[in-house]
């Protein structure tokens, strides 16, 4: 059996790549932190005795003392972050 086309197998949707419309110019999704800017935050908060939980929904919570503040995002979580001093 040969095939003369290109034929896509059944229920494939794109076989032509990623689809990186949702990306600014570093290559990074839109809204999003780098990854790496973000791990060297939690590991900031993690140096200062801090307890990062990642949520479900690109959210965090931070623990120390029995004491939790939520973060809606990792913006959110940098502010938190200057606020205690950790980072600049």
């Amino acid at each position: 059996m040969t095939h003369t086309t290109n034929e896509k197998a059944p229920g494939a949707t794109n076989t032509e790549g990623l689809d990186t419309d949702s990306t600014n110019d570093l290559n990074f999704a839109t809204g999003q932190r780098p990854r790496k800017e973000l791990a060297t935050l939690i590991a900031q908060l993690a140096m200062a005795g801090h307890a990062v939980h990642r949520g479900n929904c690109n959210d965090f919570t931070v623990c120390k003392y029995g004491f939790a503040q939520y973060c809606q995002d990792a913006e959110s979580l940098q502010a938190f972050a200057r606020k205690l001093g950790v980072c600049k």
